[in-house]
């Protein structure tokens, strides 16, 4: 038996968490069991409600269980940090997922068997689809090898589809600095790859997706306010040579894609829907680029 400790922040995005956690909860099966906790920010939309509703419906799903706290926090990055920290002592594999992500079918299924093969590893990364705010697929990429230099400066590994060996993830201690509002997760990778843990790539594998809402975080002035301040931390050559290293690293995911087979369809909770919708995805491609609508 595998048992995932996921946890998700939350804040004013009921319109997309309701798919976050319904994609969480049906990943339950044979040989997996799975705590999902939401840390939500004090929402005003009806969050709280609905969480102690779903929670109340699924308390005797076997396998499956749905833990919350709705109190104020300072952001995102600090909403994930305290519910790792009330993470159980008998979870195998953690996570994070945001509101406006989603896991993909049988995702922890497959990710459970991989590391259980290779009880080496420390972590896991997988691969993912990106969608437009109106759940049109935009791209898919494959998790290059994330390598230290780089990570200084780009975030390489995306935290939807990153699974930590808990017990290891412990030790680690490692958590996100919760003062950078949007560029926190390059900090965090960074810092977890000076730890030198032992990495498994599975390109191969499509374990979640994210939305473009047009509300991201990533999206936002914050980045900005974040960039040049992750940037005056740094050697001059680094933040020179970031241009070059985004380059190399799409190259990388390029060439990963390659030797991989392409994804043609995805399969998604929509808004407001209580079942999975499967689209096909006409043109599968690798390259993101600026687009931010999608054709299907």
């Amino acid at each position: 038996m595998m048992k995932f400790y996921i946890v998700t922040p939350a804040y004013n995005a009921l319109h997309w968490l309701q798919g976050c956690v319904r994609s969480i909860a049906d990943q339950v099966c044979d040989g997996i069991e799975v705590h999902h906790h939401v840390q939500d920010g004090a929402s005003t939309d009806g969050t709280p409600a609905w969480l102690e509703a779903w929670q109340q419906q699924h308390a005797d799903t076997p396998g499956y269980k749905l833990t919350f706290e709705s109190v104020p926090d300072a952001g995102l990055y600090d909403a994930i940090n305290i519910a790792w920290k009330k993470m159980p002592d008998d979870a195998d594999i953690t996570a994070h997922l945001n509101s406006d992500e989603q896991y993909l079918p049988g995702a922890l299924a497959a990710v459970a068997a991989e590391m259980t093969n290779r009880p080496d590893i420390d972590m896991a990364i997988a691969s993912y689809m990106v969608l437009d705010k109106n759940c049109r697929y935009i791209c898919h990429r494959r998790p290059p090898f994330p390598l230290r230099t780089i990570s200084r400066v780009i975030c390489q590994i995306i935290t939807c589809s990153c699974f930590h060996r808990a017990d290891v993830f412990r030790q680690k201690k490692v958590f996100f600095d919760a003062s950078y509002k949007s560029l926190a997760d390059v900090v965090f990778f960074y810092d977890m790859l000076l730890t030198s843990p032992k990495i498994l790539r599975m390109p191969e594998i499509f374990a979640s997706l994210f939305v473009l809402t047009g509300s991201n975080v990533s999206w936002s002035d914050e980045t900005k306010k974040d960039k040049t301040r992750l940037y005056d931390t740094l050697p001059a050559y680094l933040t020179s040579m970031c241009p070059l290293f985004v380059k190399w690293n799409n190259i990388t995911l390029l060439l990963s894609d390659f030797m991989n087979k392409s994804p043609r369809e995805i399969s998604l909770y929509l808004p407001g829907e209580h079942q999975r919708s499967v689209k096909a995805i006409k043109t599968p491609r690798a390259r993101w680029g600026c687009r931010v609508t999608g054709e299907e």
